[in-house]
């Protein structure tokens, strides 16, 4: 299910494979509902997702709801980005930032 700006869709167990494997770039939030970090950095992943201009997808994967596409990436502390191009794992990022370092790194990691 897509948030209100249309560009973050909230992954399920179900559709991990075929939504965050697609070709291209995308990039997946591992979160818990419960978490309060999670719960901080949420804002500015949407903010990120609604300003981004280019090919990038987002989104976003409960780990409570997603356990083995967490556990395939190896998350252990959340929340965790791990960006993929073409269905393969480039990089990882555990813990949250302020927009400007997101869309910074995201901009280093793409290029």
């Amino acid at each position: 299910m897509a948030t209100e700006d249309g560009k973050v869709t909230e992954l399920s167990e179900e559709s991990f494979e075929a939504e965050a494997k697609q070709p291209g770039w995308c990039l997946v939030d591992f979160y818990a509902s419960w978490c309060p970090h999670c719960k901080a950095f949420r804002p500015t992943y949407e903010e990120v997702a609604a300003g981004c201009e280019g090919p990038m997808k987002f989104f976003a994967a409960d780990v409570d709801k997603c356990r083995a596409a967490a556990s395939s990436y190896g998350v252990m502390s959340i929340p965790t980005l791990v960006l993929l191009r073409d269905g393969e794992q480039k990089e990882v990022r555990v813990g949250g930032m302020q927009a400007p370092q997101l869309k910074e790194w995201l901009k280093e990691k793409t290029a």
